[in-house]
């Protein structure tokens, strides 16, 4: 009699633990398959009722998630088309405001008149960069921006630009300085992006520096160019290219959105831009194809 028991006994010890492990094991499986992100819904091997019913509450919730996103990926594209009709919808206007606020300037005869007009221009000009920044910000993450490549010389592009800005430099009472741009650096790069980049890079140097604004470039493997400027405070290089990073956030004069369209631009012409603190410099390097 005795050993009846005991074989009974063994025999319910055995089917627990098979059970059990069997149930680890699936729990284990559950786990894993929610851990892959490719995975829309979860499986199970084993005919157990209640975990079973467990699993069936995860597919449902999962399926929920997926509409969820969905649905917000729709929002979210429909938001990037809107701001991009509303940023072509305002240029035209804007730029008509900004020519006859320049021209109403080069009339006026009364000091405090053009200052106060020369003020507007200088609102107007501000905002006429900031839609540009969100048309272009709404065209890369819509996928909307693909890069016209060309053989180009980089240094004279370079060059270019701050020949462009002489009457800023001047106001601001800084100067431009060029290293190595006496020989041609020839790169592989999308014209367009490569002097929106070069502006951008100016106008922040302008903006923040304390002195004077160093340009080198550099042609070997890749073509790298450097800007180069001296900053008050301190700058968190590893995200100064992040979407609306402000160096200082007591200063309104800007939304963060240049370096990001820096990096943004880059990257989709296979190049790759970085910062760098060296003493009291920020260092801004571009790298770009080299055709070399």
């Amino acid at each position: 009699m005795e050993y009846v028991i005991i074989a009974q006994l063994s025999v319910t010890v055995i089917v627990f633990s098979v059970k059990y492990f069997g149930l680890k094991s699936q729990l284990q499986s559950v786990a894993e398959q929610l851990e892959d992100g490719s995975v829309k819904l979860v499986t199970v091997g084993l005919a157990d009722r209640d975990l079973n019913h467990v699993v069936q509450k995860i597919n449902i919730l999962l399926e929920q998630i997926c509409q969820e996103k969905i649905k917000g990926n729709i929002s979210a594209a429909a938001l990037k088309a809107s701001i991009v009709d509303m940023s072509r919808d305002m240029k035209t206007p804007l730029t008509s405001v900004i020519g006859y606020l320049q021209l109403a300037k080069q009339e006026c005869t009364d000091a405090r008149t053009e200052e106060m007009l020369q003020i507007c221009l200088e609102r107007a000009q501000y905002c006429n960069t900031l839609i540009n920044d969100f048309f272009e910000l709404s065209l890369i993450e819509s996928q909307g921006f693909t890069p016209d490549m060309e053989s180009m010389d980089a240094a004279e592009e370079v060059c270019e630009q701050i020949f462009a800005n002489a009457p800023l430099f001047d106001e601001k009472g800084i100067t431009p300085h060029v290293e190595n741009f006496d020989k041609a650096a020839m790169s592989f790069a999308d014209k367009v992006m490569l002097e929106r980049i070069i502006q951008n890079l100016i106008s922040n140097s302008i903006k923040y520096t304390c002195g004077d604004i160093y340009f080198t470039i550099v042609a070997e493997e890749d073509i790298i160019i450097t800007v180069s400027n001296t900053v008050d405070g301190e700058i968190d290089t590893e995200h100064i290219f992040d979407k609306f990073y402000v160096q200082d956030k007591s200063r309104h004069s800007g939304r963060g959105i240049g370096l990001y369209l820096c990096r943004e631009l880059a990257e989709a012409m296979g190049g790759s831009i970085y910062a760098e603190i060296c003493e009291s410099n920020l260092n801004i390097h571009l790298k770009l194809q080299s055709l070399s």
